[in-house]
């Protein structure tokens, strides 16, 4: 199933498979709502059962807490929090998933759904028994795969968890089949994808190991055939960046962790994406507002 936590109030919104379609009457609210789309980007929150667990000098839970409460002072209501990947902390257990959908509840009360990714330290099992609903059979087997449109673009988010606690990802080719068929088959609207695992380079070094999407190379062949795709959003190195691929030209949107960073120089947080008619504008919003990238702002333009 798409990993889609779906908000405890009625708030008109599109969410799941290809055969998805924006309705016009949610089409019409949303242009009256506000002159952009605002979506909440989240990635790599490490949630322990245990809300007062630290790692690397950070309580993980206070700090997605922090963030869902940015996210509820917005001005406009975000049409959805998107969480790539890395949802527990280190092996995915029940318990951790359980904390973690009592953290997000707050967001799902203020009608805004959540939509998840699977990252290396998740379980699809344990995942899925944490859910309150079921989508079988799933558009991949094996995998959680997300499709949904809005008034100004498409999101699909795909699933790069190839073994649990283990750093690689992987796409697989049946999931590579599946997102060429989905990309030709959307709506004619600016596109991104997202998944948890990081772009990497083809190893041509003796003794170099993967530590991102191990079937980049392949992604990206995929991605070229499509024009409408613009970007490409992913977590797993907790780092916040902005890149371009060099023979696409895809925007390569790097998410900051949401719990602890690898370098002290480093901010964690979350990133507003405002989507018009003319762009997608990616924010970093900072949990150190002194930061000096707090605010940094990153322009996808639909027409580049």
């Amino acid at each position: 199933m798409p990993i889609s936590l779906p908000a405890l109030t009625r708030r008109q919104w599109i969410q799941g498979s290809l055969a998805a379609m924006l309705t016009p009457t949610w089409a019409e609210a949303a242009d009256k709502q506000a002159p952009n789309e605002t979506w909440a980007l989240f990635s790599d929150t490490h949630i322990l059962a245990d809300p007062k667990a630290e790692a690397r000098g950070v309580i993980m839970a206070d700090n997605l807490t922090r963030c869902a409460n940015q996210v509820l002072k917005l001005a406009s209501k975000p049409y959805g929090v998107l969480v790539n990947g890395d949802c527990a902390f280190l092996k995915g257990e029940q318990p951790d998933y359980a904390t973690f959908i009592g953290l997000i509840q707050p967001l799902r009360e203020a009608g805004i759904p959540v939509h998840c990714t699977l990252g290396n330290h998740d379980d699809r099992k344990n995942f899925t028994g944490a859910m309150t609903t079921v989508q079988d059979p799933r558009p991949v087997e094996g995998r959680h795969v997300s499709v949904f449109s809005s008034a100004t673009m498409n999101w699909v988010l795909l699933d790069t968890l190839d073994q649990v606690n283990k750093t690689p990802g992987l796409l697989g080719d049946l999931q590579l089949g599946w997102l060429d068929r989905t990309l030709a088959s959307l709506p004619a609207k600016p596109t991104v994808v997202m998944a948890h695992h990081n772009p990497q380079q083809p190893l041509t070094a003796e003794g170099q190991k993967h530590t991102g999407m191990m079937d980049s190379e392949a992604l990206f062949k995929v991605l070229a055939k499509h024009k409408r795709v613009k970007a490409f959003v992913y977590g797993h190195t907790h780092n916040w960046s902005h890149t371009r691929d060099e023979v696409t030209g895809i925007h390569l949107i790097n998410l900051p962790p949401v719990a602890y960073v690898f370098g002290p120089d480093r901010p964690n947080g979350w990133v507003i994406a405002r989507a018009s008619a003319e762009k997608l504008e990616f924010e970093l919003r900072a949990l150190n507002p002194a930061h000096a990238q707090h605010g940094e702002k990153v322009e996808v333009l639909w027409e580049s």
